[in-house]
């Protein structure tokens, strides 16, 4: 049986690169918001795919990551979801009428879904070397 997943370790874009770019792309989601003001729906939903996407840059198990515990294809299916819900929240959550949250959703999440389509979602860290046995005592 193959993996579901095998595509999430594919891609072109480096573990790094894209981990790179989750900082910036957090800061955006936060900062957007209040920039452009959005209602309190599209606020409130931006505000909690930013702080996740936060969670995320931070904690996983690669190279740009701080705290290393989240395994980098959980990252990779959890981007799957933001992005989506992303493009899917002006329409499901009911601010299509109001022009900036809706392109602002579209276009970050769009952007986001193909990010994530093409990175290898695999961890870049070096192993760490294993101790040496002890030697016994003579």
């Amino acid at each position: 049986m193959s993996d579901p997943l095998s595509f999430l370790r594919r891609g072109p874009i480096s573990p790094r690169l894209h981990g790179t770019l989750d900082y910036p792309l957090a800061a955006t989601l936060i900062a957007a918001p209040r920039v452009l003001d959005f209602d309190d729906t599209a606020n409130a939903f931006v505000l909690a795919v930013g702080g996740a996407a936060s969670v995320l840059a931070v904690g996983t198990a690669w190279s740009r990551g701080i705290i290393r515990i989240i395994p980098p294809v959980v990252h990779g299916v959890a981007d799957i979801g933001a992005t989506t819900a992303l493009i899917a929240a002006p329409f499901a959550l009911g601010f299509s009428d109001r022009g900036p949250p809706t392109a602002f959703c579209i276009a970050v999440g769009a952007g986001g879904l193909g990010a994530t389509l093409l990175t290898r979602f695999e961890s870049d860290l070096e192993p760490e070397p294993r101790a040496a046995p002890a030697q016994p005592a003579v």
